[in-house]
């Protein structure tokens, strides 16, 4: 276990300081304010109740990553009255206290007509310049009616600056930013140890994962995030994969153990892309190491998208004690007691589809339609099969030449061959 003391060098609390300067409204946010921010790790939902919502709200203690010179998704929602509003986000790219220079603002688009029920939402993309300054900085999400928008659906953007003060009605929030520089490395795009205050690095030192072993070093002197993204492992939509993660727990009963998988491809570990693979046991020990086990499954939807992906395994120590609140994040932050190894996962298009099945003229499958008894033929090359039903169900496995389907249901099923090299075929087999 090697333990590092970092000091935090950013200092962010000027940051959060700066005198912003704020546009003026002449009606207030009264039915005409944001009801909610969707960017990159901030998804955050404010009050709509007409009356009571101010003017401005600070949320500058949320924050995201973000990568210079990467493109991000952005939407807001919100109620517009009677009048179109436009919505416009500025960022103070080059951290000088204010957002009036070239290429800092990004126009959303216009949200039409609605009350606070019925609000709309508008999405755009805002594109991170390269030679945007490393660090943390002010983000804003400004709203505002546009009138002449209400007769002509072409009017032009009725925010001029992000301190206009001949605004009609909206409302402003600010959000922090964290600008990662474009040359960074590993694990870059994805976020990285830069949160980390406190460290302990507690090594993984084995994944078992879709058939396949990584083992790593255990031996003190890993790095905080491991690259092991050149290991793919090759996973199928609507399949469940058994996964074990064993490594250093230091007798603590809390050491857990999370994957996150970013299967839309955003370069952000989303809440439904982990899987709390649960605590290590410490049933597995290794010499002069006090180790632990946990073992989990992961689904891989049916409708994410194929191709390679970064996958990230997290092991930490959780507490909520007089050392504070330490979690399980897939961006470590704090104090960090742990490691993080990243591989990669190449998602492929389902095998419960006919279209989709392989075959391997050397493999036999028979009989095939069957009453029950199913016959392998080439067994010198089979390492296990797996029989899935048409909804993507596991319903046996084994490693024999032979099985039968007498206890199934009639109907048609998929055997999924894994032959000792590792390759992988897929037959239709139809039980009467």
């Amino acid at each position: 276990m090697k333990k590092i003391s970092i000091l935090s060098a950013v200092a962010v609390t000027a940051l959060f300081n700066a005198q912003y300067c704020l546009p003026a409204f002449q009606y207030g946010s009264d039915s005409n304010m944001i009801t909610n921010v969707t960017f990159g790790n901030i998804n955050n939902t404010s009050s709509f109740q007409a009356g009571n919502a101010p003017v401005y709200e600070n949320f500058t203690s949320m924050s995201t990553d973000i990568q210079a010179g990467g493109s991000y998704a952005i939407s807001v929602k919100g109620p517009s009255s009677t009048f179109p509003s436009d919505v416009v986000v500025f960022i103070d790219l080059n951290q000088n206290g204010n957002f009036d220079d070239a290429g800092e603002s990004f126009y959303i688009g216009r949200l039409s007509a609605a009350n606070p029920a019925n609000a709309s939402t508008v999405s755009s993309t805002i594109t991170i310049p390269a030679n945007a300054v490393a660090g943390a900085t002010r983000m804003r999400v400004l709203k505002n009616t546009n009138t002449a928008a209400y007769s002509n659906l072409a009017a032009p953007n009725s925010i001029s600056t992000a301190c206009d003060t001949a605004l009609r009605a909206g409302q402003v929030e600010d959000y922090t930013v964290m600008i990662q520089s474009a040359t960074s490395g590993f694990p870059s795009p994805y976020c990285g140890d830069e949160n980390i205050t406190t460290l302990t690095v507690s090594e993984i030192s084995k994944v078992e994962f879709a058939g396949m072993t990584n083992d790593s070093n255990i031996d003190g002197s890993s790095t905080t995030i491991e690259d092991f993204t050149s290991t793919v492992f090759e996973v199928t939509r609507g399949i469940s994969y058994p996964i074990s993660v064993t490594g250093g727990t230091q007798g603590q009963a809390s050491v857990s153990a999370y994957a996150y998988i970013d299967f839309n491809h955003n370069t952000i570990f989303e809440d439904q892309e982990k899987f709390n693979l649960g605590y290590l046991d410490n049933s597995n020990p290794v010499s002069h190491t006090q180790s632990g086990i946990t073992t989990g499954s992961i689904q891989i939807p049916a409708d994410a998208p194929l191709g390679q992906t970064r996958f990230r395994i997290v092991k930490a120590y959780e507490s909520s004690s007089w050392m504070g609140t330490l979690e399980n994040l897939p961006c470590p932050a704090g104090w960090f007691i742990g490691q993080v190894e990243d591989y990669t996962l190449n998602i492929q298009a389902s095998n419960l589809a006919t279209g989709e099945i392989s075959k391997d003229a050397s493999i036999k499958i028979y009989p095939n339609p069957t009453t029950g008894m199913v016959m392998i033929q080439n067994t010198d090359r089979l390492a296990k099969y797996e029989v899935y039903s048409m909804s993507g169900q596991k319903v046996m496995e084994g490693d024999t030449h032979s099985f039968t389907l007498e206890k199934l249901a009639a109907g048609t099923y998929f055997l999924k061959i894994q032959m000792k090299d590792k390759k992988i075929i897929t037959e239709k087999i139809i039980k009467k």
